[in-house]
């Protein structure tokens, strides 16, 4: 009976809470306060790092305004007056609307150094530049470090070269009698070249390839580092050649910095004047002057800043076609 008395005991009651006490709150279910966020700070917040990002990029926008935009606005305004150098136009300049512009048309020396300067920027630029600099980019990525960095060093090397000091460098080497250039042709069984009297703009092409194609290894190394390994390794598992992962991945996959890379050397290389004048001056008989030595020759040498201005705003004008060119034939979207 004892054992059946202490079998069946009745439960404990558990007493309950009464409202009070659940409500009551304590550290363990107190709720969070939370914080007070109005949307006219979020708002305050987001213009403080705005004015915050503007004041970073200040400086920058203050160097292109000073030196990019106020003296191309200015050659502008200047190429409608008939503004000088020295005589009474410079000091009191009037407005003579389109007459420059007229002269540059009738000028058959103008198109000559347009054309001139079209030969220029196609071979040592679009065709030099850009393809031997692909081609360096490409090849260097798969060679070992020594070979890299010899090869790399060597490019690179050329691009430091200020332009005065490459154009003297190249005109000894270009010399016709004790050239280095001559001296290897010979030796392999050719004639020596007047390079800088028989063909001149070949001459500054060369130089301009030797000394620019730095710029766009630089610019498709670091475009070809940022292709993922994985999507290369799949086309090779799929069965893709060389050529087609070049062609079907690699390309697509930096069209920006091709883009990039065309633009910034058609409008360099159209603005090249301190190589082009210190090798050849335009010579001989203006068979190597392009678009730097024309304005040059006509705003410094016959004074005529006006004129000079208007053949200036017809360079910008021709970049600028150029680079919406290049935006419809590469087919790309600058708001992707």
């Amino acid at each position: 009976m004892s054992s059946n008395r202490n079998k069946f005991q009745p439960a404990r009651l558990i007493p309950s809470e009464s409202p009070s006490q659940r409500a009551r709150p304590n550290r363990f279910n107190a709720p969070k306060p939370q914080p007070n966020i109005r949307k006219g700070s979020l708002v305050t917040r987001r213009r403080l790092t705005e004015l915050s990002l503007l004041l970073f990029m200040l400086p920058a926008l203050l160097v292109v305004v000073i030196f990019v935009l106020v003296p191309t606005v200015w050659a502008i305004v200047v190429s409608f007056t008939n503004q000088s150098l020295i005589g009474p136009s410079a000091q009191n300049p009037e407005f003579i609307g389109l007459a420059n512009y007229v002269r540059l048309i009738a000028d058959a020396q103008f198109w000559s150094s347009l054309r001139i300067s079209f030969i220029f920027v196609l071979f040592s630029a679009l065709i030099g530049q850009f393809f031997i600099g692909m081609a360096l980019a490409v090849l260097l990525r798969r060679a070992n470090v020594v070979t890299r960095s010899l090869i790399g060093g060597s490019v690179l090397l050329a691009w430091v070269v200020p332009e005065i000091v490459a154009a003297y460098i190249w005109a000894s080497m270009f010399s016709a009698r004790a050239g280095a250039v001559n001296q290897v042709l010979i030796a392999a069984g050719f004639t020596g070249v007047r390079w800088l009297i028989d063909t001149p703009l070949l001459a500054i092409i060369i130089v301009n390839i030797w000394r620019g194609t730095a710029f766009s290894m630089l610019l498709f190394s670091s475009a070809l580092e940022t292709i993922p390994g994985e999507i290369m390794d799949a086309a090779e598992v799929d069965g893709a050649t060389g050529w087609q992962k070049f062609r079907l991945i690699t390309i697509p996959m930096i069209r920006y910095t091709i883009l990039l890379d065309i633009i910034l050397l058609t409008m360099g290389t159209f603005a090249v004047f301190g190589l082009v004048y210190a090798l050849t001056n335009g010579g001989p008989l203006f068979r190597s002057e392009v678009m730097g030595v024309y304005i040059y020759r006509n705003a410094f040498q016959f004074r005529d800043i006006g004129y000079g201005s208007a053949a200036s705003t017809v360079m910008l004008l021709i970049n600028l076609v150029l680079a919406l060119f290049y935006l419809r034939f590469l087919k790309v979207d600058i708001n992707e």
